[in-house]
């Protein structure tokens, strides 16, 4: 957690922001998925090319984003000395959101009709897919953004998790490990429709205090499956 209290309501704006900007993306792929009709091969390479369009447009806000956030955030940290610039990480490319589309989209709703499931079902299964693989894509963006610059600021220990939203189990047992340190060069687990962000460790920093509470749980279950249990019978 930060030791400012600027920079605290800094990482719940930025996480709150992320959040919008995980709907705003849920919507935009909702909107473009209805172009897909399955007995017309051309829709569906018109709904991918729209999907492509839409994970590296919303994959460069999240980056933006957590940028002016680092900025903001290390000048209530680390007052003395400021950051030249921030180097934005780039978008994922097309062919990693093609194959993330394919597997998702056309292989949910192919899985679903060989099961049984009626067309209507079949579609909204893969729609459910689809728009949280290229959400995790986008904010992986910004998650990025954040992690490389950890690395290049002298400042910088590393970076602690924060729950985006509503905290799933393996999330909640990531946040409890406290802050990931540089030199560990830990990519940020993320699963489809993950909202959680990093937050910049410093000297002095604490850990986030859902972290700590996280932390608790954990040790007083040990298992991930205890834990997600115990999670449940909190909420």
């Amino acid at each position: 957690m930060a030791s400012t209290r600027e920079a605290r309501l800094l990482t719940d704006l930025y996480r709150r922001r992320t959040l919008a900007l995980h709907s705003q993306t849920i919507r935009d792929v909702t909107r473009f998925y209805r172009i897909w009709q399955l007995n017309d091969p051309a829709t569906y390479a018109a709904m991918e090319q729209a999907l492509i369009a839409v994970a590296q447009n919303r994959g460069m806000q999240a980056a933006a984003l957590a940028a002016n956030y680092y900025e903001a955030f290390r000048a209530f940290e680390v007052p003395a000395g400021r950051l030249v610039s921030i180097p934005l990480a780039s978008p994922p490319p097309d062919e990693q959101i093609r194959a993330a589309i394919s597997a998702t989209a056309r292989a949910g709703v192919l899985n679903g009709l060989q099961a049984g499931q009626p067309y209507e079902q079949a579609m909204a299964n893969g729609l459910v897919r689809v728009s949280g693989a290229v959400s995790r894509l986008a904010l992986n963006t910004g998650r990025d953004t954040v992690r490389q610059e950890v690395k290049r600021d002298p400042k910088a220990l590393g970076w602690s998790r924060v729950a985006g939203g509503e905290c799933c189990a393996f999330c909640a047992m990531l946040c409890s490990r406290g802050p990931v340190y540089k030199e560990e060069s830990v990519d940020f687990e993320a699963h489809d429709h993950c909202a959680c962000v990093a937050e910049p460790y410093y000297a002095g920093s604490d850990w986030p205090p859902q972290s700590v509470a996280f932390r608790s749980l954990w040790d007083d279950t040990g298992s991930l499956n205890t834990f997600r249990q115990a999670l449940n019978e909190t909420e």
